[in-house]
């Protein structure tokens, strides 16, 4: 019986978050500011290569040693670059 009160008794909260108004849109220039906060950098070290993967980070530029090096588009930010893969041989 406890319980079928204490749930009769939440309705009320729960119909008033139901009831709450939505949130305001974003503007055009506060959208173009957004980064959702997501930059993510690894590198990853064996014996016999060195792995680097970078995400809505700035450019490191090019890599002699590399056999292996995509580069993704130039966005929002100067020299901040969508998505950058690093590989080489040796640590």
């Amino acid at each position: 019986m406890k319980k079928l009160l204490s749930g009769i008794a939440a309705l009320p909260f729960m119909a008033a978050i139901a009831l709450a108004g939505q949130p305001t849109p974003l503007t055009d220039n506060q959208m173009d500011t957004v980064t959702a906060g997501f930059d993510f950098a690894e590198v990853d070290i064996s014996n016999t290569s060195t792995v680097g993967i970078f995400v809505d980070l700035p450019s490191i530029g090019t890599c002699s040693s590399c056999y292996l090096q995509v580069n993704g588009t130039s966005w929002g930010h100067p020299g901040v670059l969508s998505m950058q893969v690093l590989s080489q041989f040796g640590p």
